[in-house]
């Protein structure tokens, strides 16, 4: 929420002295009933009876009325919404100190004046204390926060000390945080809050903590504070000594140890696909199970335990003090003592979260019992990934979404260039999802957190998009050709296609905010359009290489998206001012590759308009024939062909073996004109499927049925005459000459699904005619 620093004349001063935050809440019961009103996504309140009609003026709505008091309540705005949001991720946390409802920070500047801060969620305990400033948009949009981020830096140093004043002794770690939601970052505003150490927390981030916390309870705030507070001191954890062993295996150095959840919780860190940090760690976890969690718990809690190590490496090469060399002979094994890591996010959790984690919702005195740990030191991250995979693949399989995300940290640069590929367009989309000025940004769904509405894109459905548009580059034999996305490196390539793609579809946003945030229900951002859109852009590129003589290989990203976007801006209008109708017409309904093509074709249409010559032969073929008279009569000429090729088959049946009804109740012409039991079963059940206009099952026979049907032997003289048509191009001397009714069924089928992509080349056309003169004429009208 906008707050301002105002002069509100002297500290207040209360009986026990001068009271810096207020108002605070550390007592249990009121931080209870303060989390039921926050929780609440509307406020609540009683009136008198005879008040109700005028609150219902204020916008208050009636939820239970009553003779002596009538019960109200009234939805919260976007802006509270968001800082009760946070509010209450921090109790769930077990922060045991929090603000009260209009807090404030007091403290006195350097000329000696006194000033006040409202600030929107304040969380304190021994360790840490925790400064939250949340801004909100009621849609999803752009937000300059520079004025509020530099008001925040000016003021840092004067609430910093006023936090402290509440501390006598060891001074808590100060965490500044901005919370915000439907805001997309400006990267002048993220450089300027990650320059005065202000930590970004988007809904993306906001949305796996609470799906993290409310699994974990008060045991996942060391996650949290492992990504607000990496590489800095836990508080009282520093000089904690324990026995070890130490060795190789593998050619990685290992140390073989005892700790307790309670040490261990501290240090651990878990790159979940969930939260997918971009810092170049595996993301390779799936996120916890909330009933494997309370499972071990219980199991733990009933006097049972793990003889088997939880697997963890080490970020830093940790403390070891050999024991007296007299002692000490192995030359594989050596005994000593272990300073455990003292940092957070110093122990990355390979295998065994959930062993780890089934402490956190038992009570205190569980945290000090013995666990075995195996770390590694600073292993490899590719190989850290490849070890959870070799372990973990046998007992779950690994969801397909989250297999094509895990190329990103195990594949890059993988020998077979196809996964190779695949990695590099994961790694891609990975940038734009975690990028918080990108319009992309959080807006695929990902693994173990439930996905809100318009998080409908999906990681996989992108990189099939990248390998087929070339953007970043083909396969080519046994190696991978460049695209002009293509950098000099596979971060280079990250990079470019992420600087490019941010302008790109930015422009997509801009021209309708509200179609692009609502996804699958505006038909713009969804799988099939996201992957039309990479196919549009790659044709671009390569009508402009052609027609300007450009090379986008060299240009500068800023050129690239400027060429791009300059000549996209037709589709960025019609976006903007298509009705929602057109909108539906166009882009709605389209599944699988066919869906996709339809979708690019429609947007590549938009662009024929200005550069008439634009798209591929197929693309100018389908435009050509989705205006053309003369192919709704060629449609039309098939359609009816084949009614009157089905109709003469089943009347000349009938004719040759009768209707009457067999021992079987079967007709004769059915039993034995039809002998083929596969043609009659798929008849069959085509005919019981067709609830609506069920028609007798020879109406179901489908068109390279009648192939099959009329050689048959007792049927070939009936049919000779009509379906023996030998093509220009088949050898003499043949029997049935009847494999013009594949072609035919194949080009039936165009005709009878037009709305899918599917157009007629120049053979099918010749052959078309052919039909009407060779074929055509034998079969009654």
């Amino acid at each position: 929420m906008d707050n301002d620093d105002r002069d509100m004349g002297p500290l207040e001063v209360y009986k026990e002295g001068t009271n810096f935050l207020s108002p605070l809440l550390d007592d249990a019961s009121e931080i209870a009933s303060e989390y039921r009103r926050r929780r609440n996504d509307h406020d609540l309140k009683s009136v008198h009876p005879a008040d109700a009609h005028a609150e219902e003026a204020k916008g208050w709505i009636v939820q239970r009325p009553g003779k002596r008091a009538t019960r109200m309540k009234r939805p919260k705005s976007h802006e509270r919404l968001l800082e009760d949001r946070v509010w209450c991720l921090f109790r769930t946390m077990g922060y045991g100190t929090l603000n009260g409802g209009n807090f404030k920070i007091s403290f006195a500047r350097e000329d000696k004046s006194q000033g006040r801060k409202q600030i929107d969620v304040y969380a304190e305990d021994n360790e840490t204390a925790i400064i939250i400033e949340c801004k909100s948009r009621a849609e999803r949009g752009r937000r300059s926060l520079q004025k509020d981020i530099l008001e925040t830096v000016a003021l840092q140093n004067y609430l910093r000390n006023a936090v402290y004043s509440r501390h006598t002794g060891q001074k808590p770690k100060l965490i500044w945080i901005y919370a915000t939601n439907n805001i997309l970052w400006s990267a002048p505003d993220v450089e300027r809050a990650e320059a005065h150490d202000i930590k970004i927390l988007t809904e993306n981030e906001l949305q796996y903590f609470e799906t993290f916390v409310r699994h974990m309870g008060p045991a996942g705030r060391y996650q949290i504070l492992g990504e607000f507070l990496r590489g800095q001191k836990v508080p009282g954890l520093s000089d904690v000594k324990i026995p070890a062993i130490r060795g190789k295996i593998g050619g990685e150095t290992f140390y073989s140890f005892v700790t307790t959840p309670r040490n261990l919780q501290k240090i651990a860190f878990i790159n979940h696909q969930a939260l997918n940090h971009p810092d170049g760690r595996p993301a390779y976890q799936r996120m916890i199970s909330s009933s494997r969690i309370k499972e071990i718990g219980s199991y733990i809690s009933k006097g049972g335990f793990f003889p088997t190590n939880v697997l963890v490496n080490f970020s830093d090469s940790p403390r070891f003090d050999f024991i007296s060399n007299t002692e000490n002979t192995d030359p594989n094994l050596k005994f000593g003592w272990l300073t455990l890591p003292s940092k957070y996010r110093s122990a990355w959790i390979i295998d065994g979260q959930h062993r780890l984690y089934g402490f956190s919702h038992l009570p205190d005195h569980y945290l000090d019992q013995s666990l075995f740990v195996l770390a590694f030191e600073k292993m490899a991250v590719q190989k850290e990934a490849d070890l959870f995979i070799t372990i973990n693949h046998k007992q779950k399989s690994v969801p397909k979404g989250l297999l094509v995300s895990l190329l990103a940290d195990i594949r890059m640069g993988d020998a077979d260039p196809s996964t190779a590929l695949s990695a590099l367009a994961s790694a891609v989309v990975r940038a734009l999802n975690t990028d918080k000025t990108s319009p992309l940004s959080r807006r695929f769904a990902l693994h173990g957190v439930p996905a809100e509405p318009n998080q409908n894109l999906t990681i996989s459905e992108a990189v099939n998009g990248f390998r087929r548009s070339g953007l970043i580059g083909r396969l080519a034999g046994s190696s991978i050709a460049p695209g002009p996305l293509t950098g000099a490196t596979d971060e280079e390539t990250v990079a470019r296609a992420t600087s490019v793609l941010n302008s790109y579809f930015e422009k997509v946003r801009q021209a309708n905010p509200v179609r692009w945030e609502r996804g699958r229900d505006a038909f713009i951002a969804v799988n099939p359009g996201l992957r039309a859109h990479l196919g549009v852009i790659a044709e671009v590129v390569s009508y402009l290489s052609h027609k300007k003589s450009l090379d986008f290989q060299l240009l500068k990203p800023s050129d690239f998206a400027a060429h791009v976007n300059s000549f996209c801006d037709p589709i960025f209008k019609f976006i903007r001012d298509a009705s929602d109708e057109v909108i539906r017409e166009k882009f709605s309904r389209k599944f699988g590759e066919g869906g996709v093509k339809e979708y690019a074709y429609h947007l590549m249409r938009i662009l024929t308009d200005t550069h008439s010559d634009f798209g591929t032969e197929e693309f100018l073929r389908w435009v050509e024939q989705s205006n053309s008279d003369k192919i709704d009569e060629v449609n039309q000429f098939l359609m009816k062909l084949s009614e009157r090729m089905t109709d003469y088959v089943i009347d000349t049946l009938k004719q040759v073996h009768g209707t009457h009804r067999l021992a079987s109740d079967e007709q004769a012409f059915w039993e034995i004109g039809v002998e083929s039991e596969r043609i009659r079963r798929n008849a069959f059940e085509a005919q019981q499927r067709d609830k609506a206009r069920r028609k007798p099952k020879e109406a179901y026979l489908n068109i390279v049925d009648l192939a099959e049907i009329v050689k048959q032997s007792n049927n070939w003289s009936h049919f000779e005459f009509a379906f023996k048509n030998p093509k220009p191009e088949e050898r003499t001397g043949q029997k049935y000459y009847l494999s013009w009714i594949q072609d035919f069924n194949e080009l039936r089928n165009i005709a009878a699904h037009k709305n899918q992509l599917k157009t007629y080349t120049d053979e099918d056309l010749e052959f078309i005619e052919w039909l009407r003169a060779e074929v055509s004429p034998k079969f009654p009208l």
